[in-house]
């Protein structure tokens, strides 16, 4: 197992025609949230987690791995 140190790694770039997919297939509100850097939705994610109470699958680790609190 190797373990990376260091900056992660770069964000691929899509083009604007994978977007465009998208809307056609998600909607134009799914296809804007997915434009957005991924600091940016991970931010978002993170606020949403904490100030109100969200299940699981937006939570910032899995339940099995901190132990299932929201405690920090």
């Amino acid at each position: 197992m190797k373990i990376r140190i260091g900056p992660p790694d770069p964000e691929p770039e899509y083009s604007e025609e994978y977007f465009e997919v998208l809307a056609g297939t998600l909607g134009e509100e799914r296809a804007a949230w997915a434009r957005l850097p991924r600091a940016e939705r991970e931010r978002e994610l993170r606020w949403y987690h904490e100030n109100f109470n969200t299940p699981d699958d937006l939570a910032v680790w899995p339940p099995e791995l901190d132990g299932g609190t929201d405690k920090p």
